[in-house]
């Protein structure tokens, strides 16, 4: 007996000790796994919530842009007729400089350009005023990366660019028309209106070259069709 190694018995609270250690792991796992408050079904419908939320108002502030785009595309399409005339006036002098018509062909020009030419500053200007009304509407991007409002606000600001550049033109090109008026009328000196006509000239160069960069541009950004 006393030279046999007698064999060890676990003792019976050994595993039950283990058994209440596995119990409470599970226990805790599932309260943690309850406590995640992603898994939350209130969290859930808060979520689903606030994206639906968040939804609508990319769709109400889409549905302004496109008000907003359809006034600039007025105001656009109005510069562009008024500015017509000032180009093919500013040309005239261009081309008489170089010349490359008479003096005799260059009035011929000026006087048909002036025909309708108060009109057609009057309408931009019209159009471009309910534009600015509207423009507030489509103020911000509130979207994300690839959503139509991203594309149609950048098309927006594009051509709010655009719009000033013709407003900068045109106000040149009606200064040009008040002063051939006030010629006609007595009102001012050839002379002085020789002055005035070669300092509008340049500037109508200028202006116009970059009402054209810039609406170029704005055809190539976003659109809100």
């Amino acid at each position: 007996m006393h030279g046999r190694h007698q064999k060890v018995r676990p003792h019976h609270w050994a595993g039950a000790a283990v058994a209440v250690l596995v119990v409470l792991s599970l226990a805790f796992g599932i309260r943690w796994v309850d406590a995640r408050p992603d898994d939350h079904p209130a969290t859930r419908t808060s979520g689903a919530a606030a994206a639906s939320a968040s939804a609508a108002a990319q769709a109400r502030q889409l549905r302004a842009c496109r008000s907003v785009w359809r006034a600039q595309s007025a105001a656009l399409d109005a510069a562009g007729r008024s500015l017509e005339q000032w180009r093919i006036h500013v040309d005239a002098m261009n081309r008489l400089v170089a010349g490359q018509i008479t003096l005799a062909q260059a009035q011929a020009f000026w006087n048909r350009t002036r025909l309708g030419a108060a009109a057609r500053v009057a309408t931009f200007e019209d159009a471009a005023g309910r534009y600015a009304a509207a423009a507030p509407d489509c103020a911000r991007n509130t979207s994300t990366r690839g959503h139509p409002l991203a594309a149609c606000v950048a098309g927006v600001q594009a051509r709010a660019r655009a719009i000033e550049a013709g407003r900068v033109a045109i106000t040149t090109w009606k200064h040009h028309i008040m002063d051939m008026n006030m010629l006609r009328a007595g009102q001012i000196t050839p002379q002085q209106a020789t002055t005035m006509w070669l300092r509008n000239w340049h500037r109508g160069v200028a202006q116009l070259e970059a009402f054209t960069k810039v609406r170029d541009r704005a055809a190539r950004a976003g659109s809100c069709a």
